[in-house]
């Protein structure tokens, strides 16, 4: 990807979330501290500012006609992206202290999910709360939804556990409890609802397949660092990871990773620190610590490079909703985006 194409802009610190709004022609930025904003894809104006979360913003999620933002303190904003007038505020946990580190829309825009501290709660775009718990080991590291919308995995010390909603009526306990001696700290879910992949503190990957039998869970090691990075291609096949300075990616088809050694894709010069698939095509983006970004092609073996000048650690990434671009975030507050064919 060249590096004088497309249009950047600087949103004054650290990039703690981007999101699309599903029209694709909006982009969500939330820095660590400051304001919300919205940006036009075309040009990189700003059409809205939204009041940010003090002391600081975690995550944002976008659905229908709502941008869901959350921060440290304890807080959801649901916003009308129409008008940018707040709809609701809800809290994530009835402790005042715990961060609200994760707020992310169901697939089919249904639902809300917030973790903070160890509880988990479940809304309606109403903002009315259809589940919680509060039965978590430690604080809950991470969040995925399950595919179909019916269901939520978290990460937390002692592994993941899988709630779900039967015939519309959440259910008051987990249904699966994927133990692990460990600490969780992220978590994904196969687009096709098979599998579920953690990763750990202790630098392995923790692999499920569902139901989720005894013994027979995966893991995977020899990682250099702690795994905060995991993404899924669209067909399940592929489970990319980072935890060091090179991506690593299994191939889970046929009888799945196990004995299997998988592709190492090489390039950046620093650890690994953001990964995204397309939604629905073959493409996949990394970034990593050294301010590079690299979009690679598992099929065709080729990759292309963006570098962010001055090279700044990749704080994160997103596909637009129709796959045609790629929102980079960094450390320096800097945002950039660029279009497919900009290479």
């Amino acid at each position: 990807m060249s590096a004088d194409t497309g249009w950047s802009f600087d949103a004054g610190d650290h990039i703690a979330a981007l999101a699309w709004l599903p029209d694709g022609r909006t982009l969500a930025v939330a820095p660590a501290e400051g304001g919300i904003v919205l940006l036009d894809r075309g040009a990189g104006k700003v059409t809205r500012r939204l009041a940010g979360h003090a002391p600081a913003n975690c995550a944002l999620s976008a659905a229908g006609g709502l941008l869901a933002s959350a921060g440290q303190d304890g807080r959801v904003r649901l916003w009308r992206t129409d008008t940018g007038d707040m709809a609701h505020e809800l809290r994530a946990s009835d402790t005042a202290a715990d961060w609200c580190e994760h707020a992310q829309f169901s697939p089919d825009g249904a639902l809300l999910a917030t973790t903070a501290g160890r509880t988990l709660r479940v809304w309606e775009a109403t903002g009315e709360l259809v589940f919680e718990s509060t039965t978590h080991d430690s604080t809950i590291a991470a969040l995925a939804w399950r595919p179909d919308s019916a269901g939520v995995g978290t990460g937390c010390y002692n592994g993941a556990q899988l709630f779900r909603a039967k015939d519309g009526v959440w259910e008051p306990f987990s249904y699966e409890e994927l133990r692990w001696k460990g600490s969780i700290i992220s978590l994904t879910w196969s687009p096709n609802g098979r599998y579920v992949a953690g990763g750990s503190q202790e630098a392995t990957i923790q692999f499920w397949k569902l139901p989720y039998r005894a013994g027979e869970e995966l893991f995977m090691s020899g990682y250099a660092t702690k795994i905060r990075e995991l993404a899924w291609d669209a067909t399940s096949r592929y489970l990319a990871s980072g935890g060091g300075e090179v991506v690593t990616v299994w191939d889970v088809s046929g009888r799945g990773p196990a004995g299997t050694t998988p592709k190492q894709l090489e390039g950046h010069e620093g650890r690994v620190t953001q990964l995204a698939f397309q939604h629905r095509g073959a493409l996949f983006a990394s970034g990593g610590s050294d301010g590079r970004v690299f979009v690679w092609d598992l099929a065709k073996g080729r990759r292309h490079r963006h570098e962010l000048l001055p090279p700044a650690s990749i704080a994160a990434l997103a596909w637009s909703p129709d796959d045609t671009a790629l929102a980079i975030g960094s450390a320096d507050g800097r945002v950039r985006v660029r279009e497919r064919g900009q290479a």
